[in-house]
């Protein structure tokens, strides 16, 4: 018996081992990505325009501790990343038996496109996420009044949170749990009479669209096996509420684009925390077979974690594809750059008020102290001066 415990110790231990080394190796990297970034312009309306919300309030804070700079500004992203990654390892305990398989699913979870850019980007998805999982992370510890204030908390956050009252209202009912199915249904009701739901505008198709950010997002692959993993829940499985969440954001999301272009940002948070249910169904497969017959299983499994690794040293190290490409403005992260670089210049010639017509600009610039004004004018591609990555001009001034 002590030996078992001993065991059990040391399993417990190598795991929280391996989760600082991948969270310490996480954080330094996007860290590193953040010193090549710049504001962009929807960034910019967060920190200078969206006064009410919860996340313009943080990311002001933030500065102000800081200093007005892209490290202040994208740190609390980072970070709200950080303790997501830590609390769906302990959610993956509820729904992975084996400890080197929940390992695998954070690194899933890691490396999908998805994950980073809610880590890098300022919107409102890295907080949902966060938020969403601690939500899940009580529920599952049994810590019912907690949940419920998490999720009375939520409403007013974002209206992304209607999913998930979605999701517990059908779990409730699913599990015949009717104090769970009328409050979800109360928050929700709530939340949509605070949010709305918005209707207008002329009906198009986006669903192709909706299909390829989702690809995007998770890769091809995992969006693939994404797909196949909640179907055989749905047929063969015990349905928990990860699955409900992860189910009825992707359907939603997917109904709603064949009327109308979808926020996205709204739904994707509630489909990338699904990778315990798509680990645990991997290796369900996996393990069924015999050693000699799980060959494939293998390759397949290597092959998508080194796509994924290489996508996700792509997004950190993205300025260096300027090299590779002839018209900067094709760079996938183009608009998270010049800005900084731009206002650099402009320091170091002393000038900090400079007019321009290109109202995104004046408003990225003004996060770096640069004021839209005075007697000097701003004209593009007048070759006064480069902003450069990389030894690659990327904007002439």
């Amino acid at each position: 018996m002590k030996d078992y415990g001993l065991k059990l110790y040391s399993i417990k231990n190598n795991d929280i081992f391996v989760l600082t080394i991948i969270c310490a190796l996480d954080l330094a990297l996007l860290i590193y990505c953040t010193s090549t970034l710049s504001i962009s312009y929807y960034e910019a309306l967060v920190f200078f325009n969206e006064q009410d919300s919860i996340l313009h309030k943080i990311i002001t804070a933030s500065c102000k501790l800081f200093g007005q700079n892209d490290f202040a500004l994208r740190i609390p992203m980072i970070f709200f990343h950080i303790i997501s990654v830590i609390l769906l390892y302990k959610i993956s305990k509820f729904y992975i038996k084996f400890h080197q398989d929940r390992i695998i699913a954070i690194l899933l979870f890691v490396f999908l496109p998805g994950t980073v850019a809610s880590a890098l980007i300022v919107n409102n998805a890295g907080l949902c996420l966060m938020i969403t999982l601690f939500i899940l992370y009580f529920f599952h510890k049994n810590n019912i009044y907690i949940t419920y204030i998490l999720m009375a908390s939520s409403i007013f956050v974002d209206s992304s949170f209607m999913i998930l009252f979605l999701a517990f209202f059908a779990y409730g009912v699913y599990t015949k749990n009717a104090t769970l199915a009328w409050l979800s249904a109360i928050f929700f009701t709530i939340s949509l009479s605070f949010f709305g739901f918005d209707t207008q505008g002329k009906p198009s198709s986006h669903f192709i669209d909706t299909f390829g950010i989702f690809a995007a997002v998770f890769s091809p692959f995992i969006f693939i096996f994404f797909i196949y993993a909640i179907y055989r829940i749905w047929i063969k499985e015990k349905k928990d509420i990860l699955w409900f969440l992860s189910v009825i954001s992707f359907c939603i999301s997917i109904v709603l684009s064949i009327r109308q272009k979808v926020q996205l940002e709204e739904f994707l948070p509630f489909c990338i925390i699904a990778t315990p249910l798509m680990i645990r169904i991997f290796f369900s497969s996996y393990r069924v077979r015999l050693p000699e017959f799980r060959k494939k299983h293998k390759i397949a499994l290597v092959f998508v974690f080194l796509f994924l690794f290489s996508n996700w040293l792509i997004i950190i190290f993205n300025p260096v594809l300027y090299n590779f490409i002839n018209n900067p403005k094709k760079h996938f992260a183009y608009k998270f750059h010049v800005a900084k670089e731009l206002s650099k210049e402009l320091s170091k010639l002393n000038i900090y008020e400079i007019n321009t017509q290109n109202y995104k600009l004046a408003l990225r610039l003004k996060f770096y102290g640069i004021s839209n004004g005075g007697n000097l004018a701003l004209i593009e591609n007048n070759n006064d001066f480069f902003v450069k990555k990389f030894d690659k001009i990327i904007h002439k001034l």
